[in-house]
């Protein structure tokens, strides 16, 4: 699924389709309103405006089958790009639940088509506080695998709309409280004084984990992907992803 081929990004981040592809024609939105719970400024104003656009279930027409078959959904994300005060724009952030009749969490993969990311992958223990969280820098062409347990928030820390895509078990529904019961994820990503980035611990966390810094291409991937998007290696080889049901 190639950006600028198959569909297209307007000045105000929808996306536009190849007749060809099959996608929502509205995509689900999240406003700053849908935002407030995790953001680390305290004093937001509630209002309409968009933060980002979610395409659940994107695909071409001749590979609905398969996708179904699989039970995999390829969806695509547009973080626009900004701050809410001086945090960087970011997705509210969720878990996955439980896998049936096992004690691991349903997994993800994800790939940045343009722009670029901070993916914040946070495991907690059972008491809902943080146990570990790492920060993966990722750019065009970077995939990201979010392992079982792992909860995690995207930030948009560019000056663009970042495009990216997942693949995910098409079923089950994502744990929003974990984040939202803490104000976010242990860390806030907001823009320094020089205008750069800075990582700000959230005091609501009882305890104290050191972030790790990660880049994307040094992350371990559970599939080879040599150099396919997410979409290709799924069509080319839909068993290799069983690791996602």
């Amino acid at each position: 699924m190639i950006l600028g081929n198959h569909f297209n990004i307007e000045s105000n981040g929808l996306l536009t389709f190849d007749p060809e592809v099959l996608a929502p024609t509205e995509p689900d939105v999240r406003r700053l309103s849908d935002a407030i719970p995790v953001l680390y400024a305290d004093n937001v104003n509630p209002s309409d405006q968009p933060l980002y656009y979610m395409y659940r279930g994107v695909c071409f027409k001749s590979d609905k089958e398969l996708y179904e078959q699989n039970d995999i959904r390829y969806d695509i994300t547009v973080i626009l790009p900004g701050t809410i005060g001086r945090e960087f724009i970011k997705t509210v952030g969720h878990f996955h639940p439980l896998k049936p009749h096992s004690s691991e969490t349903y997994p993800e993969y994800y790939e940045v088509i343009d722009g670029e990311a901070i993916y914040i992958l946070q495991k907690n223990n059972r008491n809902g506080d943080v146990e570990e969280i790492m920060a993966v820098e990722a750019k065009k062409g970077d995939k990201v695998f979010i392992p079982s347990s792992y909860g995690h928030v995207t930030i948009n820390p560019g000056n663009q709309p970042l495009v990216m895509a997942n693949l995910i078990e098409s079923h089950f529904s994502s744990l929003y409280e974990p984040f939202r019961d803490k104000h976010g994820a242990a860390y806030y990503y907001l823009e320094s004084d020089d205008g750069k980035g800075e990582y700000v611990k959230n005091n609501l966390y009882q305890n104290s984990v050191g972030l790790k810094l990660v880049a994307a291409p040094n992350l371990d991937q559970p599939v080879n992907l040599k150099s396919k998007s997410l979409y290709e290696a799924f069509i080319d080889d839909p068993e290799a992803f069983k690791i996602l049901k």
